[in-house]
């Protein structure tokens, strides 16, 4: 082979070397499409260069539209795990139950007839009447005395005041109030309002004043209660 050729040969040899250090080498860093990078047809993989740093574009490249795996496509931003929202703590709101006492007097003189256990329709309105405020309390006990004047003997005066403290009993319990809060007993001629013996020749405006008419106050049915004031809804 003569000088010339040897030559020829040499330049072709070196020309490939360059042609091949400078090609671009066909890289499978997406599998997904290529955007504006270089990819190849058959395959879809994007080009890098020689040095395997950078992916080729074409003329209509934008980093919006780069691959993913490329050079100058945005980086990914991994939204951060929403914080727990704490549970709202419940405050409880410490309610303080009201007490309350009470007591009422039901007098005989128009509440019954003399000598009777039965309630007059005058009785019962003065009833009706306690019972609407009792509805406003959670009651805990109703204790219901009754008691005679002087004027007759035991034997008539215990049944007497205790029919006449049970009639008021089923009375309210009819009306609402639970017979487990309620208890009564008669105590006859014992706790008297008016001393006895103040009634003898009592005089009222200069005329004589009967026993019966002044001892009108012992006769009587008395209710003692004991309870919690309701507490409205909020």
């Amino acid at each position: 082979m003569n000088n010339f050729g040897k030559f020829g040969t040499a330049v072709a040899l070196a020309s490939f070397v360059v042609a091949a250090q400078a090609a671009p080498i066909a890289y499978e860093v997406n599998k997904q499409p290529a955007n504006d990078n270089w990819s190849g047809a058959a395959n879809g993989y994007v080009w890098k260069n020689g040095t395997d740093e950078l992916c080729w574009r074409d003329n209509f490249w934008t980093p919006a539209t780069a691959n993913a795996l490329c050079d100058g496509a945005p980086a990914k931003i991994v939204a951060a795990p929403a914080a727990p929202v704490a549970a709202p703590v419940q405050q409880q709101v410490v309610q303080t139950r009201q007490p309350v006492s009470g007591a009422f007097t039901l007098g005989a003189d128009g509440a019954y007839a003399l000598g009777s256990a039965v309630i007059s329709p005058k009785g019962k309105q003065i009833l009706d009447a306690a019972y609407a405020k009792l509805a406003n309390y959670d009651l805990d006990s109703l204790v219901i005395s009754g008691f005679t004047d002087s004027q007759g003997n035991d034997k008539i005066n215990g049944p007497l005041s205790k029919n006449r403290a049970k009639s008021v009993n089923d009375y309210l319990a009819s009306k609402g109030v639970p017979p487990s809060k309620i208890s009564y007993d008669g105590y006859g001629a014992t706790n008297f309002v008016v001393n006895p013996a103040t009634c003898n020749g009592m005089k009222v405006n200069g005329r004589a004043v009967s026993r019966t008419v002044c001892e009108a106050p012992n006769r009587r049915v008395e209710v003692k209660f004991n309870g919690f004031a309701k507490q409205t809804a909020k």
